[in-house]
Parts: C-alpha cells; structure tokens; sequence
C-alpha cells in the first residue's frame, strides 16, 4: 500500500467523478445515490438484486459508464436506524479491506454518511475520515490507494465538513494540507489520531448530546443548521435530530433512547408537525430539559403560555436567543 493518502472533500455528485470505484452502502434498502445509481445500472443489464447485499457482504459491479466510475462498490450494512457513528466508521474500513481483491485502485470517490438522516455531521465525517485513516495506518486496502474523495452536493454543508475536518486533524503528526484543500495521511508507526478524530465513532453514543424535534423540510434546513445547531455546538455538544420519513426500522425505539439520553430536547414547533409534538410529549414525559422554538405563535397548536417559549423572527435572532439560553442552563453538569 502506498505511504501516503490523500483526502478530499469536494463539492460534486458522486455520479459524475471520475475514480476508479465509487463506495455506496446497502443499508437493506436503497436511500439517496445508491439509490440513484442503483436505477442507472439497472438500464445498463444489471438487476437490483445484484445491489442488495447482506450486511458485512459485499459486491463489485461494472458500470458500464453511467456514473463517473467504472466500478462501483455496494456494501451490505445494517438497517438505517441502526446505522450509527460506530458503524460509519467501521465503514470505511470494511471498504478499504474489501477493495484488496481488486488490482488497481488508486482513487475511491464516497459520500459522507450521516447528516441526512439526523446523525452529528460533524461527529459522522469525523467517524468516517477516522475509520479510514486508521485503516490506512494498520496497511489495509489495495497496494496502490492514493486518493479519497469526499463528495457532498450541498456547497454549505462542503464548508462545514471541511472545517470539521480541519479541527478534528489539527496538530496531528504525519498529517499536512494539500494545495487547494483537503489533506495528505503518511504512514507512520508513531501516528495518533487527533483525540476528536480518534473518539469519533468510537464513543460517540456516549458523549453528550442534544435532540432536536423538527420537520425534515426545506423550509427549515437554514433554521435547523445555522439557527440551532451552531448555539448547540457552542456549549459542547453533539447536535442530533432524526428524520422519520427515511427509516424502515425501530424508529421509535431509536428516538426514544436518544430523547432519554439527552442532555437537552429542542423542539421547533413551527409547521405544527404531529411528529414533534409527540416527541414533545414523550420528553416531558421522562423529564428531560425542553426548549421550544417556533417562527409564529399562531403556528401553535396549544397554549405555552406555561412554558418557555422562544419565538424568533429570524434565524440570527435564534441563534442569539438559543446561545444565550443553553448557556444560562449549564448544560456541563451531569445528566
């Protein structure tokens, strides 16, 4: 295996980059590009059993130059909602360990795992550069892996990823930037990963965290990244949400445990979705710190007038409002 690796993340779709194999996971069904692709190979001749692969299975298929790839690479992994910080790490490791039996791989092109069905984003990329930077550094994958590309379509989130990257490598021996972004991994026996890096998927599930109750709308993504997340961040805590629309799983079971494990719930009543009043009420219910946001106050479908309420006008007024109030709470004692 080569003595260094290359990582970057870029703005693009996964379809239209040119590698030598594109990384997709079969989470026991198809969600987002491996859903995509999956359809393109079909027109090619290749039939959608051939995608569904069983977890800690996997399966190379020949494009036949519908994505940018020739190859592409499906691995079998558990259920969505089950589908973690752990496992996004395992992840990449699994990946570069089934790319051995492939001659020739110099370049791998993925997606980042994670943020699109509630995960952390910035805990999930780190879960997933660390798995692989591990794997690098233990000479698991093909001989001649140079390059890993990271691609994300939203150019906000890009931004964001990177910058998470960039803490989570900062000060790290045998790691230097690359012109024009990303960065350079050599192998080297007295390699430590960074701590955030190396704790990433490896105890997320126990660092401390807060649960977001709201939509999985459009409407609502500027509010929920720049409005909530970043006050969120601010005092130390991983920033969750789930969305309910894509899992086929125990989703319930999956917010219920997060909900009670929570160190605080926010919930963004605007739309009056019935989803997050339940999850309003289950919170209550087990005792947890709850702070309700909301854009109107005729968008509420009950009286708050007994409870804290922060109606916000606009997102940099919530951010100012909800900083000010998760910081008022001391949300570094114990839970």
């Amino acid at each position: 295996m080569s003595a260094a690796l290359d990582v970057v993340l870029e703005v693009g779709d996964i379809t239209e980059v040119k590698a030598d194999v594109a990384l997709f996971k079969y989470a026991q069904r198809l969600y987002g590009a491996a859903e995509s692709v999956a359809r393109r190979l079909e027109v090619v001749g290749v039939p959608p059993a051939q995608v569904m692969v069983e977890p800690g299975e996997f399966r190379f298929l020949e494009t036949g130059g519908v994505v940018g790839s020739p190859l592409a690479l499906f691995l079998g992994t558990v259920r969505l909602g089950a589908f973690g910080y752990h496992e996004i790490r395992q992840f990449t490791q699994r990946a570069l360990k089934a790319m051995e039996s492939r001659q020739g791989l110099k370049h791998v092109v993925s997606t980042v795992h994670g943020p699109n069905y509630g995960l952390d984003e910035d805990e999930a990329v780190l879960a997933l550069v660390g798995g692989l930077i591990e794997a690098f550094q233990r000479g698991i994958g093909p001989q001649g892996l140079e390059r890993f590309t990271l691609v994300e379509l939203d150019n906000r989130r890009a931004l964001r990823l990177r910058r998470a990257l960039e803490r989570g490598l900062g000060g790290t021996s045998g790691v230097e930037p690359l012109p024009g972004g990303g960065f350079r991994v050599r192998r080297d026996r007295a390699f430590v990963q960074a701590p955030v890096m190396a704790t990433a998927g490896a105890v997320s599930m126990a660092k401390p965290h807060a649960f977001v109750a709201m939509p999985f709308t459009p409407e609502l993504e500027d509010t929920y990244h720049y409005g909530i997340q970043g006050p969120v961040k601010s005092v130390g805590l991983l920033c969750e949400r789930v969305d309910q629309a894509v899992f086929d799983g125990p989703i319930i079971q999956r917010i219920k445990e997060r909900i009670d494990s929570a160190k605080v719930v926010i919930a963004d009543l605007s739309l009056a979705n019935p989803n997050v009043y339940l999850e309003v009420g289950y919170a209550w219910g087990k005792g947890r710190p709850t702070l309700l946001l909301v854009r109107d106050v005729k968008e509420l479908r009950f009286d708050v007038a007994s409870y804290r309420c922060i109606v916000y006008r606009s997102i940099r007024e919530l951010e100012t409002l909800l900083t000010r109030e998760l910081e008022r709470m001391d949300l570094g004692r114990p839970a």
